[in-house]
């Protein structure tokens, strides 16, 4: 590799996947690869501490783009993909430039639709405001009961019992006269968990008082009233919150299926196209949830580098699904080998390191890494020094110095 031009590889998002495929191949091949990611947003916004900040638990953090890029040694252009020539190997941007690439990642996400009319939809930070109204509502006596509705389809249903949990907390602590409910199609709370995970969910509902309703799938038939099918029965609330219908993003001569999402097999190489690879929610993978798409770009970052060294890539085994879930009273791990997985494990403590809610290998410790130099830029500025931190040497990441904990 090192006797060749360094390889020309084109990143369309500026969302999990693909912040980790750069710093992947930043990190594993830096003389060889050029990276140029593509994203019209200007930060990375870590999007699973939106529902801590309602009951000020949490704080909604970003990260610039173009300085990560940087100081990794890559490029960032504020644009966006509209259409990919795998022919030429090219794409086309809404600016209308056509960018050439020798290898594309597809990594834009999924697009955040309501799914049930009538009802807060919860995507990110931006509805934090209307739930802070809703508690308002329920502090001041004008509702009397909650109804969270996990929706069919592709969700990751964590957020939505983030909510409950803390919305439980809240109504016993203050004594409020308000009635919760949560209606999920899955077998269970948290099936896709495992056993353990389920249980201690159902633990953690029944002791806020918040009635379950497995097995059901919700549809609001008007409002306040929510028919749960196949019971049939309907359950009344002055407020729903549901989470929305994920679909995939519009990018022409990409193939897609009925939802727009893409299919790749396991190393995520999009089906039919030479030099283009896929990974996070845009993809077709069932499961959309940040610590996935960080293993969906690791996978993508391999068959890359196997490419260019003349060597298969490293066989993929089952996703491992990392959870952290803000309860109200603390923060939950859980830790499952596989969808269902009967060993999974549920702990008060972390189980990996960074202990993150985005598990990501390359992600996590980077954020972490500008975490830790914000936080001692500002206390030398209180203290009226002048402090510089970089990233560390030889490609090392913060991942590289942690504790031998489970490492993702």
């Amino acid at each position: 590799m090192s006797q060749r031009s360094p390889h020309h590889v084109l990143i369309a998002g500026g969302g999990v996947a693909g912040l980790e495929a750069m710093l992947g191949l930043r990190s594993a091949a830096p003389a060889d690869v050029r990276v140029t990611l593509l994203s019209p947003d200007e930060d990375f916004v870590y999007r699973p501490l939106a529902t801590g900040e309602p009951f000020g638990r949490t704080e909604v953090t970003s990260y610039s783009i173009d300085r990560l890029t940087a100081e990794h040694g890559a490029e960032w252009r504020k644009d966006a993909i509209v259409s990919v020539d795998p022919v030429q190997r090219s794409v086309t941007t809404v600016d209308g430039e056509p960018l050439d690439y020798e290898s594309l990642i597809v990594a834009l996400g999924a697009e955040r639709q309501p799914a049930l009319e009538g009802a807060l939809t919860f995507a990110d930070q931006r509805s934090v405001p209307g739930f802070r109204d809703l508690l308002e509502r329920l502090r001041s006596g004008r509702a009397h009961g909650v109804a969270f509705l996990v929706p069919r389809g592709q969700v990751w249903p964590f957020p939505l019992y983030e909510l409950a949990l803390m919305t439980g907390e809240l109504v016993r602590d203050e004594g409020l006269d308000v009635k919760l409910t949560l209606v999920t199609p899955a077998s269970a709370p948290l099936a896709l968990f495992g056993r353990a995970a389920s249980d201690a969910m159902a633990a953690m509902l029944a002791e806020r008082s918040i009635e379950v309703v497995a097995g059901n799938a919700p549809r609001v038939t008007a409002p306040g009233r929510v028919l749960v099918e196949p019971d049939g029965y309907v359950i009344a609330a002055d407020e729903l919150v549901a989470l929305p219908r994920l679909v995939g993003p519009p990018i022409q001569g990409l193939p897609h299926d009925s939802d727009r999402f893409l299919p790749t097999d396991e190393h995520g190489r999009v089906e039919g196209l030479d030099g283009v690879y896929a990974a996070g929610d845009c993809t077709r993978h069932p499961i959309k949830q940040g610590g996935l798409a960080a293993q969906q770009a690791d996978a993508v970052v391999d068959a890359i580098l196997a490419g260019l060294q003349g060597r298969e890539p490293a066989e993929t085994g089952p996703p491992v699904l990392r959870g952290v879930l803000l309860t109200g009273e603390g923060r939950s791990y859980l830790r499952a080998a596989d969808f269902g997985d009967p060993d999974s494990v549920v702990s008060g403590h972390a189980l990996w390191w960074p202990p993150t809610k985005i598990a990501g290998r390359h992600l996590a410790p980077a954020l972490g890494l500008v975490d830790e130099r914000e936080k001692l830029e500002r206390a030398a500025a209180e203290a009226g020094v002048r402090v510089e931190v970089t990233a560390p040497p030889n490609g090392d990441t913060l991942q590289d110095l942690a504790p031998e904990t489970d490492r993702p």
